[in-house]
């Protein structure tokens, strides 16, 4: 695995891809009704004026109460400004997971923000990091590859994991063979337009990743969606376009539909290697 070490997992892939935000003219009920109706224990707080972001947890809450917040006249309307901390530093959405961990470590947090292009874009919490644990050593099998000209919608390579489907898995298989080609056109919508919304389509424990670069979709239906098997999926995509680049480059340039059937037996290796 020379090209891509499979255990450097990076904070956009075990983040919760939306951050629960609040404005700094926000107060203290604002506050309380925030996470107790999203059910968390923090929230964090967007002072748009300075582009900097605070947070304020439950244990905040409690030293504030205790520190004489329940005497104060109006607890509701207090203002956040009294309650949260910070400013906070954003971890960049590349940061690998190991480096995320130190990090917490460090600074004794249980969750930090993630931030792409200067903007907050999701959360790392501890809950986050133990479900990637189990997830990535979850046992998991590739059990067919395929890639696809995303001008066309035509599959122009495949291969079947044999050895990994046993008898009674077959028919799922094919139904969620077929659930991925009747959402080709969602497929262009999210993934060949750019928009990065889908990366799997789940049927009951099998699961097909999506991995788009340049002219073509790899696709890897497999029993779990495992983060190894992503990243192998990543670097086969990307080894499938690099040795055939002129032909895909050509194809793009004059319009022509690509029909032809690759051979991709000297990607297999890939998906083998532990």
């Amino acid at each position: 695995m020379e090209e891509l070490d499979v255990n450097s997992a990076i904070a956009g892939e075990i983040m919760t891809p939306y951050v629960i935000m609040l404005e700094n003219d926000a107060v203290f009920s604002d506050a309380t009704e925030t996470m107790s109706k999203n059910q968390i224990s923090a929230v964090f707080i967007h002072d748009n004026t300075k582009n900097e972001y605070y947070i304020i947890t439950k244990t905040d809450i409690v030293d504030f109460l205790n520190r004489g917040g329940f005497d104060k006249e109006g607890l509701a309307k207090v203002p956040v400004t009294e309650l949260m901390q910070g400013p906070i530093e954003m971890l960049d959405i590349e940061m690998t997971v190991d480096k995320i961990i130190r990090y917490m470590t460090k600074h004794n947090y249980k969750r930090v923000l993630i931030s792409k292009e200067s903007k907050a874009t999701g959360v790392v919490s501890t809950r986050d990091i133990m479900k990637w644990n189990n997830t990535y050593f979850k046992p998991a099998k590739p059990q067919i590859l395929l890639f696809m000209d995303n001008m066309s919608s035509n599959f122009i390579a495949r291969h079947i994991f044999e050895e990994h489907i046993e008898y009674d898995l077959k028919r799922d298989l094919i139904d969620l063979y077929g659930g991925a080609l009747n959402t080709i056109s969602l497929m262009h919508d999210e993934i060949i337009d750019g928009s990065g919304k889908m990366s799997h389509l789940i049927k009951e424990k099998n699961c097909i990743l999506f991995e788009p670069y340049r002219n073509i979709t790899g696709m890897l239906i497999c029993d779990y969606n495992n983060i190894e098997l992503r990243r192998k999926l990543k670097m086969a995509t990307k080894r499938f376009y690099e040795k055939h680049t002129s032909i895909f480059q050509k194809a793009d340039q004059h319009d022509l539909v690509l029909h032809d059937i690759f051979d991709i037996d000297y990607l297999i290796s890939i998906f083998r290697e532990t």
